[in-house]
C-alpha cells in the first residue's frame, strides 16, 4: 500500500502540491517550525515553501495530510529507504489548529499499521525542548535513545 492510501478515522494522506497556500502557511507558522530543521524556518512565501517541500521529496515522500472534512492540517515526511536498511527516518507536522486533539498519535498508529509485518523501523528525532512530541512517540511505543541535544525515537514492525 502506498502512503497516498494512508488514512485513519479523522486523517487522509493526498499529494503535498493539493495543500492551498493556506494550508501550507498554517504548517510553516513560527509555532509548528520551531523544533525542526532550520530549512523549516525561513519559507516566507507560498512559493518559497512549495520550492522547499520539492527539494525535500528529493529525498524523502512528503504527503499532505487533511482532516476528514477536507482542510489541509499536516505534512508527514518518510525518507526513501536506503538500500539494504530497514530504518526509514520520519518527520511530521500538523497545524496549530490542530493541536491536543490526538492526530499525532492517531498518525502513528496509521502508520504502525501500514507498516506491520514488514521489518520496517521508523525513526525520528525530537529536540529536548519538545516535550509534546517526545511524549506522543513514547505513548505509541517508540524507544528514546538520548542523540546530543535530541533523543532519536525508533518503533519497528514486526517482520
Amino acid at each position: 500500500m502506498s502512503l497516498l492510501e494512508l488514512q485513519t478515522s479523522r486523517l487522509r494522506a493526498g499529494r503535498w502540491q493539493d495543500l492551498t497556500a493556506a494550508d501550507l502557511a498554517g504548517l510553516f507558522a513560527p509555532e509548528v517550525v520551531q523544533w525542526l530543521p532550520e530549512g523549516f524556518q525561513a519559507q516566507g512565501s507560498d512559493q518559497a515553501r512549495r520550492d522547499f517541500l520539492a527539494a525535500v521529496a528529493q529525498q524523502a515522500e512528503v504527503i499532505g495530510l487533511r482532516a476528514a472534512e477536507g482542510q489541509g492540517i499536516g505534512l508527514l515526511i518518510l525518507s526513501y529507504p536506503e538500500d539494504g536498511s530497514k530504518t526509514r527516518n520520519l518527520g511530521y507536522l500538523l497545524a496549530e489548529a490542530a493541536w491536543g486533539q490526538g492526530l499525532a498519535s492517531e498518525l502513528l498508529s496509521g502508520l504502525q499499521a501500514h507498516f506491520s509485518g514488514s521489518g520496517i523501523c521508523l525513526s525520528g528525532g525530537v529536540m529536548q525542548e519538545n516535550a509534546a512530541s517526545a511524549r506522543v512517540l513514547e505513548k505509541a511505543g517508540f524507544t528514546p535513545q538520548p542523540a546530543g541535544g535530541e533523543t532519536v525515537y525508533s518503533w519497528c514492525a514486526d517482520g
